[in-house]
């Protein structure tokens, strides 16, 4: 529940949208835009942030305004997972996997941290160790099959798994995976220490995060050497400080701000770039105890494209019957093929009048401040009092929903509608009598995320994960309505953008003047 709540808090401040605008790189609008950026002679950049993460702990926070700026830049993983598919090194330079998938043998790379210690053996034990014991779910989840972390020479960790974990792979090239010097974790609150391209020169709370470009880098060296990350909380005050050419990019435009974008044509001034990494599902959820046939006829009330239309910029989310992000394998757009109770209204109406619906008072539980959530429950709720649904709302704040749904057991309400993390994982439950608005408790849900962990390829892992979404949009339970993109404006001068390959990380090494 708490990371539910982080999820909520977390897009109170950032995130999300975006754009199909994306013209391939950035610098597609260079025509329309404003005077080049004064830094590009001197070969630095100033980018924004919208929230101060208040630690940079990577190992006990999972902020995005956290995981936005140290991973891949400052700590880098093991691995790097590619868009194509493909692995990259990273702290490691090279690894084997046993036939059996139970046995990862690590070389770690001959360097040094930012702070010029050499990168041993014991730092990369000692770091699988803490994100193992890591206090955040998904992190520590990692982990789950992992038995032994055992020193092989000075350059090579072996870790010994209890069954094939595809969770545990993927992770070596997740915030699960980065690798921090164990002298200096004292630190890693204020200043974190890695291998990557950059490292934190300073970082002043509420005002900005100083980067230099690390002498030690084993890689190919940051084309821009120094990077300040301006913490800017007003939106709009940050778009103006883009017209204005004091900074260079907004990496993560918040929802709030969308409809800027378009009335202030900056989507056509600057280089407006999406990308699914930092965006993030939208969906109702109904009461588990609620017969099945009365949360399909919910289901059918729910006009996916309306919510769309609702944030008013349709390059920054997609329709969906899928829990997911469309970086995600088993991710698919609204179709018929997997929308088992599309847009009716007619039939809903139907179903209402003759199973006799209408008698069953229903209590819709909306947050009254948080406008992005506050928004679409303005939409579903009179479709649902428009198919004849006896619904009451509640609209509560935030401080009173996090109690009344995410800690109540059994749920105190019967539909509500939610926005966060994409991990499928997260509903995960074979115990009905465990069920909460954070769970979703099936057996064979359950086990097909089991299943999907213990796959020996690729191809099996995403099969099984796509049945572990069929089972979920079958039962209306978590019933997906869009999936909200991430969205940056960009001096079109500054090319380079890469999505990201850290979780949420913004690649600054790759973007150049």
């Amino acid at each position: 529940m708490r990371e539910k709540m982080h999820s909520i808090t977390r897009r109170l401040g950032l995130l999300t949208a975006a754009a199909a605008l994306f013209a391939g790189t950035l610098g597609g609008a260079a025509t329309l835009a404003e005077a080049a950026s004064p830094r590009a002679a001197e070969n630095k950049m100033v980018l924004v942030a919208r929230q101060d993460p208040g630690t940079l702990d990577f190992v006990k926070s999972n902020l995005t305004a956290m995981r936005l700026w140290i991973p891949a830049n400052v700590v880098e993983p093991l691995v790097y997972f590619n868009k194509d598919g493909s692995v990259s090194p990273g702290v490691a330079e090279s690894w084997t996997i046993s036939d059996d998938k139970k046995t990862y043998t690590f070389k770690i790379r001959d360097t040094k941290f930012s702070n010029g210690a050499p990168v041993t053996a014991e730092d990369v034990i000692y770091s699988l160790n803490t994100m193992k014991n890591s206090p955040v779910v998904d992190y520590a989840a990692a982990y789950e099959a992992v038995t032994a972390i055992d020193k092989v020479d000075d350059h090579t960790v072996k870790v010994t798994l209890s069954r094939p974990s595809q969770n545990f792979w993927q992770g070596m090239g997740a915030i699960s995976g980065l690798i921090q010097p164990e002298a200096s974790a004292g630190t890693i609150a204020t200043n974190p220490i890695g291998t990557g391209p950059y490292k934190l020169a300073r970082y002043t709370t509420n005002s900005a995060f100083e980067f230099e470009a690390n002498p030690t880098y084993w890689g190919e060296a940051p084309p821009v050497k120094n990077v300040t990350v301006r913490i800017i909380t007003d939106g709009t005050a940050g778009l103006n400080a883009l017209e204005a050419g004091e900074v260079d990019a907004l990496p993560v435009i918040t929802i709030d701000l969308w409809e800027q974008l378009s009335k202030r044509e900056l989507d056509k001034k600057y280089s407006l770039v999406t990308y699914p990494q930092v965006g993030e599902p939208t969906y109702a959820v109904l009461n588990q105890k609620l017969d099945k046939d009365l949360r399909e006829t919910i289901a059918k009330t729910l006009d996916r494209q309306s919510y769309n239309d609702a944030f008013g910029a349709a390059w920054g989310a997609e329709n969906t019957c899928t829990f997911a992000l469309p970086n995600q394998v088993w991710y698919s757009p609204e179709s018929p093929e997997t929308c088992p109770f599309p847009y009716d209204m007619e039939g809903a109406m139907a179903a209402i009048a003759e199973k006799g619906y209408a008698s069953t008072p229903l209590e819709y539980a909306s947050l009254s401040d948080v406008p992005d959530l506050s928004l679409p429950a303005d939409i579903m709720v009179p479709a649902m009092q428009a198919a004849g649904f006896n619904v009451t709302r509640n609209a509560i704040d935030l401080a009173r929903y996090s109690q009344l749904i995410f800690q109540g057991r059994p749920p105190q309400f019967d539909v509500t509608i939610m926005s966060g993390d994409a991990n499928p994982v997260q509903w995960a439950c074979p115990d009905p009598t465990k069920a909460g608005w954070s769970t979703y408790c099936s057996a064979e849900y359950t086990k097909a995320l089991a299943d999907a962990d213990i796959a020996l390829t690729p191809e099996d892992y995403a099969a099984q994960m796509k049945k572990a979404a069929d089972i979920l949009r079958k039962d209306a339970v978590i019933v997906p309505l869009i999936a909200k993109k991430g969205v940056g404006l960009f001096n079109p001068d500054l090319k380079g953008f890469q999505e990201p390959r850290v979780g949420v990380a913004l690649e600054m090494s790759k973007l150049h003047w």
